[in-house]
């Protein structure tokens, strides 16, 4: 669990990205590294047609580790995350 304060301002460096499609909606998910060391995963659902963000929910972890134990959407790109060799690369 992230006990941190996020500062929108913070430097933050992409560590993963997926998207994906059904229907008119476009389905994206997301991490990042904060300056801190800390994560944010971003899991949005897009109306495909405006590419206007209708739904967005945001994660936030202190370790890479942390992020495995979230409440995830039940998307098709949270479970390639899930699955990915994202877990195999970088250390904390």
């Amino acid at each position: 669990m992230f006990t941190g304060r996020i500062d929108q301002a913070d430097p933050m460096k992409q560590v993963y990205y997926n998207e994906g499609w059904s229907g008119p909606n476009k389905y994206t998910f997301e991490v990042y590294q904060l300056e801190n060391g800390s994560y944010r995963a971003l899991a949005r659902k897009w109306n495909g047609k405006i590419n206007k963000v209708q739904q967005e929910t945001q994660y936030l972890s202190d370790t890479r580790e942390g992020l495995k134990h979230q409440d995830y959407p039940r998307t098709r790109q949270v479970k390639i995350f899930l699955n990915s060799d994202f877990w195999e690369k970088g250390n904390d």
